[in-house]
């Protein structure tokens, strides 16, 4: 005989699934456009955050934030409207401005034993928000480099034409005073060495004269030059 779970009379199986209540508000209804999101942490004269900022604090502390609103087992899954509808009517009320600023306005918590639970939920929404804007911020940053280094390669392209024809032309009218300009080089190279090779030559004939004279022997004639 198989043995079998006892289930006690009155008790239930915990649940499979739950909704995740930082998704109550999504941030896409409160703010279409994703960089009309105030950055986080929104700080007033009474609120200061000493923790980490940018895209790593924002995460951590929605994190911590979920931990706090899905307490319990069960795998988080997305809310629908009606589970959005039922949480908001059990936490908030249609009054006030607490959270004008942020863009939700005639809202304010059901009631004090609610305020704890509306806080996060809102502040979910703004995390949610303010990561949704960082990717916005990541893929604007991508088409404005993009966009500047097709600006660049169209310039280049547009400009070579033109400063070409230009160089090209200045130097045709180079070329033939460059080439003077290295002939005269090379004349000068050459008259140096001519001038190095007749007194060489001059010095080699003395010492051959004086050679010559010693051995009582006719002396070379002279080099002549022209």
């Amino acid at each position: 005989m198989m043995l079998q779970e006892a289930i006690l009379p009155g008790a239930s199986r915990a649940p499979e699934t739950k909704i995740d209540r930082t998704m109550i508000f999504d941030p896409i209804n409160v703010w279409p456009d994703a960089l009309d999101c105030p950055d986080w942490p929104m700080l007033t004269a009474t609120m200061r955050y000493e923790g980490p900022r940018g895209r790593y604090g924002a995460e951590a502390r929605l994190e911590s934030v979920a931990a706090c609103l899905n307490r319990g087992d069960g795998r988080l899954t997305a809310p629908n409207d009606g589970d959005r509808d039922a949480v908001i009517s059990r936490t908030f009320k249609r009054a006030g401005s607490k959270w004008a600023a942020l863009g939700l306005r005639d809202l304010s918590p059901l009631g004090m034993m609610a305020e704890a639970e509306a806080d996060l939920i809102v502040e979910a929404c703004h995390l949610r928000g303010y990561l949704r804007k960082l990717d916005a911020l990541e893929v604007k940053a991508a088409k404005d480099k993009e966009r500047r280094e097709l600006a660049q390669a169209r310039y280049t392209l547009d400009s070579y034409g033109p400063e070409a024809a230009g160089e090209l032309a200045e130097y045709a009218e180079l070329a033939e005073a460059a080439a003077r300009h290295e002939q005269r080089i090379a004349d000068e190279a050459a008259s140096r060495r001519a001038r190095a090779l007749r007194d060489h030559m001059i010095a080699v004939h003395g010492e051959a004269v004086s050679a010559a004279r010693r051995l009582d022997e006719q002396p070379p004639a002279a080099p002549q030059f022209d």
